[in-house]
């Protein structure tokens, strides 16, 4: 005679394997349903026992003012329209503390002033540019801080090029640009 336990059987009736399976999703569903709910912290006592949160305070309350647009003297911006104008058209500085420029040609054919230009800069005297207008290109030197040394300048124009070169004082409005 051989025991319960000594017997196998080499399948499990599938009514067995159907109470198993049965078995196992309940264990699951338990674990997913009770577990969380035994796990979870009471979140009463967190509250009680947290810091203590007061309502912040209102804003102050400012009083509405109607915002008045200022007020434009007219008479005064006028006066100081006219005033810019009367700068814009004066002339820069005085003589003694003035720079000044010297014009040493002006030509029709851009070549030509552009030959002068290589000429001049070989004599190292200043900065040598051309400005066009129109048809003319005029040949300037400068600009040089004071008179003496824009005489000076001149003067070695004329002993080597035989040119005479005309001083005007320097004006970034007109000159600034090259």
């Amino acid at each position: 005679m051989t025991s319960s336990t000594e017997q196998t059987k080499p399948n499990p009736s599938p009514h067995r394997r159907k109470h198993q399976w049965i078995g196992a999703a309940t264990l699951v569903a338990f674990a997913a349903l009770v577990l969380p709910w035994l796990l979870t912290p009471r979140f009463e006592s967190i509250r009680e026992q947290g810091p203590q949160l007061t309502r912040l305070p209102d804003p102050p309350s400012v009083p509405a003012e109607p915002v008045v647009a200022p007020m434009i003297d007219q008479e005064a911006l006028n006066a100081s329209r006219d005033r810019l104008d009367a700068l814009m058209g004066a002339p820069v500085g005085d003589e003694s503390q003035a720079s000044f420029i010297l014009q040493v040609g002006a030509f029709k054919n851009r070549e030509n002033a552009k030959a002068l230009q290589t000429k001049l800069e070989a004599l190292d005297i200043g900065r040598v540019y051309l400005r066009s207008e129109e048809s003319l290109t005029r040949v300037y030197v400068g600009p040089l801080l004071d008179r003496s040394s824009a005489e000076s300048a001149s003067g070695a124009i004329q002993t080597k090029l035989s040119l005479k070169a005309q001083i005007k004082q320097y004006d970034v409005r007109e000159h600034g640009q090259s």
